[in-house]
């Protein structure tokens, strides 16, 4: 047997052996018959939140199903979904108000079972991709790695259950050429497997640029997002969607040419934004050493327009895409 632990409630569920949740899954679209059915894969501090502004579309009635693994770490977050129990803690109201109305609408279910993706119009890929380091000190750009053998396991779930007129729309961040080189492939040889075209597939990558805390809802409705596709058609589809669970009347949808484009711009808006934390927190230790008051230095320099968005030093780079 097998557990997972609640961390928020320290309920203990004892993860089944069989996986299959097949009559949960037509229950649930059985109720929710006639919606356009949408698929997050992955239940973290995204998808979660992702699966909630998707089942309170302004423009579009979806049925929405969470999907993620069945082991000790996130069988949990399932049974919690499942339970009313959201499984994140924000101080975000809008968070508790969107887990209520999706539980009014009967709109929202958590799963482990892959069978979902079969009856998905939409696919959301909000897993996690983790750069391992290798050592703590003294690193260089060989001590870190990339292993994208769960991602791409990841896919070819999908690819194994998928419709063949399906939108799958990657909001990971992912290394520049991922949507193309790995994405692509792995659905359509799974496809093919199955005697089925990726001709109809719709396939994007918009990147989220979610922020925990008392906007954590907004900062998926109403921010602004890039998006692009592998193809023309794909993104034209992407857009139609995005515009379904984003407020374009607060944000713009910005499309950039190819999915290379739009993986790139999450890198280097990561890189950016650690580059410049990384720098304050490097004068801040210099200044301390040399006992001046930087954050005075920093005023002074802020009056110079260019350099109005110097940054004050903090507690250094955070947040799960920056670490």
């Amino acid at each position: 047997m097998r557990f997972s632990v609640n961390p928020i409630t320290q309920n203990t569920y004892e993860i089944p052996e069989n996986l299959d949740d097949s009559k949960t899954i037509s229950e649930f679209l059985s109720k929710n018959k006639g919606k356009k059915v949408v698929v997050v894969q992955g239940l973290g501090f995204v998808g979660a939140v992702m699966s909630l502004v998707c089942a309170n579309a302004a423009s579009e009635e979806y049925a929405v199903i969470g999907v993620d693994l069945a082991n000790e770490n996130t069988y949990w977050k399932i049974r919690s979904i499942n339970d009313g129990v959201f499984p994140l803690i924000a101080n975000d109201p809008k968070i508790e108000i969107f887990f209520d109305k999706a539980k009014e609408k009967g709109n929202f279910l958590a799963t482990y079972d892959p069978m979902a993706y079969k009856f998905a119009d939409v696919i959301i890929v909000d897993i996690n991709l983790d750069v391992q380091k290798t050592s703590s000190e003294h690193c260089t750009l060989m001590d870190f790695d990339v292993d994208m053998n769960g991602f791409e396991a990841a896919m070819t779930v999908i690819g194994q259950n998928c419709r063949e007129n399906a939108l799958i729309l990657v909001e990971t961040t992912v290394p520049p050429g991922t949507c193309e080189n790995l994405v692509k492939p792995a659905i359509k040889r799974e496809l093919e497997k199955r005697n089925l075209s990726f001709d109809q597939i719709s396939l994007g990558h918009s990147y989220e640029r979610v922020m925990p805390g008392p906007e954590y809802i907004d900062s998926i409705r109403c921010f602004p997002r890039v998006y692009s596709g592998i193809d023309d058609n794909s993104a034209d589809i992407i857009e139609s969607f995005l515009k379904t669970i984003i407020d374009i009347d607060q944000c713009q949808l910005t499309r950039l040419g190819h999915t290379n484009a739009s993986e790139m711009a999450k890198v280097l808006e990561n890189s950016y934004r650690a580059t410049n934390i990384a720098f304050a927190v490097e004068w801040s230790r210099f200044a301390e050493e040399a006992g001046v008051d930087l954050y005075a230095i920093v005023d002074a320099i802020r009056v110079r327009k260019t350099h109005a968005n110097l940054m004050f030093p903090g507690i250094g780079v955070g947040g799960y895409c920056l670490t």
